[in-house]
């Protein structure tokens, strides 16, 4: 399955109007976190087809990301970084963090070591454990 991610319906839009045209199946997901359109496609072994399908979505692509900037009221003052966690129920959720504190961890450990530490605090807080922390398992 090939996926091709959008911000802004118009492209997502024109995108699927493509592969409609081409009798391309595909399926639309809406990603709340990112606020995105995940256009979801069967892998194909037409190469020319893909090529041009693909060259279309980089076209499109770079458009969407250009509105999107765009939509910034002030991109000077624009500086975040967010977790993505993965609940027990499937359920995504973005933790916002300050980008200077995140920049120092990550210049500590790697990102792999990050989200496990991550992993496990999000473990702990759905399932809850108050025994004592020198108690082995």
């Amino acid at each position: 399955m090939l996926e091709y991610l959008f911000f802004n319906q118009q492209y997502c839009d024109e995108f699927t109007e493509t592969l409609a045209n081409r009798n391309i199946s595909f399926q639309i997901e809406h990603e709340a976190v990112q606020k995105s359109l995940n256009v979801k496609v069967p892998d194909f072994t037409n190469d020319e087809l893909w090529n041009d399908i693909d060259s279309l979505y980089d076209e499109l692509s770079e458009k969407d990301t250009l509105l999107l900037q765009e939509s910034f009221e002030d991109d000077a003052n624009v500086s975040t970084a967010g977790i993505y966690i993965q609940l027990a129920n499937n359920q995504q959720t973005i933790a916002k963090v300050d980008p200077d504190v995140m920049n120092r961890i990550l210049s500590s450990i790697s990102m792999e070591e990050f989200n496990q530490f991550i992993e496990v605090i999000v473990d702990s807080v759905e399932n809850p454990d108050d025994s004592p922390i020198c108690k082995t398992s």
